[in-house]
């Protein structure tokens, strides 16, 4: 028989949220309302945060989140970490800066000192955030004073419903400003008043929906019983696998399940074999065609090419089974002896 196959990462819901989602469809509002206020109130609150606004996707956000910086302070240039995604450095492009790539360190995080950064949490791995930071990897981390980011894509442990994004901040002028930038330069919405007609501010329609928001509650109380899932699977990922050639990070993930092997494309190779879905590392930054053009030297990013010359992502879906569970363990071990 046919075993069968385990995705790297699939999104799920129950009856729940298709319930929560029915009743707005049976109610007055579809775009921004009550909802939206309620769901950016509860995650703002999750991640320890003051203020939360919600908007099309978490690379609007960190668009959002870096043009309400510069409402605050001057600066031309961001540098951002080689070893992460093409998001950070599209939305700074975006934004009007000049991305500088720095390397990262050995668990993927950018720690550098006082120049201005996005700061990307590696899989959940905190790095040194100066002003802002993408926390799309990190979902229930917030630090104080900081403008974080974050995403609801369907690869994340929460969505809502498909996309999503997020900023969360601590003061109120930041607030504000993050406020009238994605509803084209007002705050009605905020208080819920009739939208005005007198636009006074620059801004652009990145408002949410309300199917969104109820999604989004939904999946907002199963988080921290996912995360929790989560990191009990790594752990027994790194007992069973830990007399294998493979090198664990010291400390959980709070995204995907890593782990770094000799020959990844090899390895994940034999895992499809066994009918399961591994993924690379990310490709570092300087060696994506965009970026390949300004002829970065190889040797300014040695953490960031090793990550990806050796990192591998399991199968990460929080609901997972014990028996699904033994069966990656013993197909990569399998995989690393083909």
């Amino acid at each position: 028989m046919k075993q069968k196959f385990i995705p790297q990462f699939i999104p799920y819901w129950d009856e729940t949220e298709i319930k929560a989602v029915e009743k707005i469809l049976h109610s007055d509002y579809l775009n921004e309302h009550k909802t939206v206020r309620e769901f950016e109130k509860k995650f703002s609150e999750f991640v320890g945060a003051k203020y939360c606004i919600t908007c099309t996707s978490g690379t609007t956000a960190l668009y959002i989140g870096l043009m309400a910086l510069l409402e605050k302070k001057s600066f031309k240039s961001i540098y951002i970490p080689d070893y992460a995604g093409i998001f950070t450095s599209y939305a700074s492009i975006q934004a009007g800066l000049k991305p500088i790539l720095a390397d990262v360190e050995k668990n993927g995080s950018l720690k550098l000192g006082n120049q201005p950064k996005f700061t990307v949490h590696s899989n959940g791995r905190l790095g040194k955030p100066l002003d802002i930071e993408d926390c799309a990897q990190a979902i229930s981390h917030h630090t104080k004073n900081c403008i974080s980011c974050y995403s609801f894509a369907s690869t994340k442990h929460i969505t809502t419903a498909g996309q999503g994004g997020a900023v969360c901040c601590d003061d109120k002028k930041t607030f504000d400003i993050l406020s009238r930038l994605k509803d084209l330069g007002r705050n009605d919405r905020q208080k819920l008043k009739p939208m005005s007609d007198d636009f006074e501010f620059w801004g652009f329609n990145s408002k949410f929906t309300e199917i969104q928001a109820a999604f989004g509650l939904i999946q907002l109380k199963k988080l921290p019983l996912r995360l929790k899932r989560l990191k009990k699977i790594y752990r027994i990922i790194i007992n069973e696998l830990k007399n294998e050639k493979i090198t664990f990070f010291d400390d959980d993930p709070k995204w995907y399940i890593d782990m770094l092997v000799d020959n990844p494309s090899r390895v994940l190779g034999n895992l499809k074999k066994l009918g399961i879905q591994g993924r690379r590392f990310y490709r570092p930054l300087h060696q994506q065609t965009f970026f390949a053009q300004k002829q970065y030297s190889e040797k300014s990013f040695k953490n960031s090419n090793y990550l990806y010359d050796h990192g591998i992502w399991l199968p990460s879906t929080t609901n997972l089974s014990n028996m699904e569970i033994t069966r990656i363990i013993d197909s990569v071990k399998i995989a690393l002896r083909s």
